[in-house]
């Protein structure tokens, strides 16, 4: 199980902050893509994945120090 968390947590880790850099650089250049909400409503923000990446790769590293090592 261990094992299943480290490699979900890593990949979804990963992808986050992939979406993380691509936010960041289209709010450099002013382009805020998402919306949340109304059609006037909050931008979604690079802090976002940028923060979800942070807790996925936590988790990735908290179950592989759980995991058994052979």
């Amino acid at each position: 199980m261990e094992k299943q968390l480290f490699g979900l947590g890593y990949w979804l880790g990963l992808i986050s902050t992939v979406l993380a850099i691509i936010f960041r650089l289209l709010a450099s250049v002013k382009v805020f893509p998402l919306h949340m909400g109304m059609p006037g409503g909050n931008s979604l923000s690079y802090q976002t994945f940028l923060h979800g990446a942070a807790l996925f790769f936590l988790l990735a590293i908290a179950s592989w120090c759980k995991s058994p090592k052979s």
